[in-house]
This record gives C-alpha cells, sequence and structure tokens, in this order.
C-alpha cells in the first residue's frame, strides 16, 4: 500500500486525544479480519510521524520513504501479532526502528566502514534542551530568524547522524516523538533503566558532537 504523505501532521494527531487508542484498537482488529478501509485509516493517520521519525534517523528522504513503506507492509502482515490493550504507534514505531537498524546492519555487512559516532546535547546536567522545538519547528515570517532557524536544524540534524544509532533513535523517540519511558521501552525491547541510562549518555553525546560543530 504506498503512502500518500500529506502536509498535515497535525491533522492526524489533531484526532480527539480522548479514547485515540481504544479506536487505533478496533481499527487494527477489523484490519486483521481483512478489512483493507480500516489498515488504510491508520496509514493515514500515522504515515507523517513514522516517515518523519525514519527520515531523521536515516538523513535521507528516500530511504526513509523506503523504509515506511517497509514499517506498514509488516505492520500489516503483523496485524494478528499485536497485543490487545497495546498502543498501537509504540508497536509501529518498534517495527519502523527494527527496520531502520536491519538496514544499517545489511548495509554495514557490504561496506568496509561505517560511518557513525557520537554525541549529543547541551546543558551541563547533560540535558537536551527544546531538541524537539529545534527539530521540528514550524516556519517563521522573519527571514532572517528562519534562516538561523533553519541552520540551527541543519546542524542538529548533522550532529544526530553521527551519533551511534541507538543513541539517534532515542533522542528521536524522547526529545523528538515525546514517547515517555515506558513507550521507548517497549520499542526498542529494552528495560526502562536501561532508556534512561542510554538517554543520559546519548544527550551528552550529542551535546559534545554539537559543540564540535560549532
Amino acid at each position: 500500500m504506498p503512502l500518500t504523505r500529506s502536509p498535515s501532521l497535525d491533522a492526524a494527531a489533531a484526532e480527539a486525544a480522548a479514547g485515540q487508542e481504544e479506536a487505533d484498537e478496533e481499527l487494527v482488529r477489523r484490519a486483521a479480519l481483512g478489512n483493507a478501509d480500516a489498515f488504510g485509516t491508520l496509514v493515514l493517520r500515522y504515515q507523517d510521524r513514522v516517515f518523519n521519525l525514519l527520515a531523521r534517523f536515516c538523513s535521507s528522504a528516500d530511504e526513509a520513504e523506503d523504509l515506511a513503506q517497509e514499517t506498514f507492509l509488516k505492520a500489516y502482515r503483523a496485524l494478528g501479532a499485536f497485543r490487545s490493550g497495546s498502543k498501537f504507534y509504540t508497536w509501529l514505531f518498534r517495527i519502523a526502528m527494527n527496520a531502520a537498524f536491519s538496514r544499517r546492519r545489511h548495509d554495514a555487512r557490504h561496506k568496509r566502514f561505517e560511518a557513525v559516532r557520537l554525541d549529543a546535547p547541551s546543558d551541563p546536567a547533560g540535558e537536551v534542551q527544546g531538541l524537539r522545538d529545534v527539530v521540528a519547528a514550524p516556519a517563521d515570517c522573519d527571514p532572517a530568524v528562519e534562516l538561523e532557524k533553519q541552520q540551527l536544524r541543519e546542524r542538529v540534524q548533522e550532529g544526530l547522524q553521527q551519533l551511534d544509532p541507538d543513541y539517534r533513535s532515542i533522542l528521536l523517540l524522547r526529545d523528538v516523538e515525546g514517547l515517555d519511558y515506558d513507550a521507548i521501552a517497549d520499542t526498542l525491547s529494552v528495560s526502562r533503566a536501561a532508556v534512561k541510562s542510554r538517554l543520559h549518555r546519548a544527550r551528552l553525546e550529542l551535546a559534545r558532537v554539537l559543540k564540535d560543530l560549532q
């Protein structure tokens, strides 16, 4: 099923928050029974978030588009394995991240070098402040301000691409997507304690990289 990314990421996200998980679960149930329209609704609801997550992880729109297609195809084939009571978007993000890591491992086997090394955020306590605001900031009406913001976004994206994929993924899930620790743990199949520890190290690494890029 081809993705038809629309410019309105907020349109899907703006659906009533109350009962969202229940609505997703019902759509999954119907889709698992063969209802293509139900799955199409899920694709429209989450395709932008999945694509944007993968685009920031891969730093290539073409690769992100390919992985997004793969994510939804795998999700469709695995609908019967979706656990009732789980959050669909967490399950979907796990499939997306697994697809991205699998692609990375495949590529590494065909190359003699790996272009990954690490680092992240800003304050002395190791906290990345406003990463989500930087990465996903809306356009500014002042051209000079927008240019400065765009340069900052590009620098942050460049810094993210220098991180180890484990660090990059956890920063995107926490500081851009805004997932809580439990959702991240579920998505990455690690413990809550591991999420907190890895996130702290990832933020410190990004801070170091961004400092070097100044």
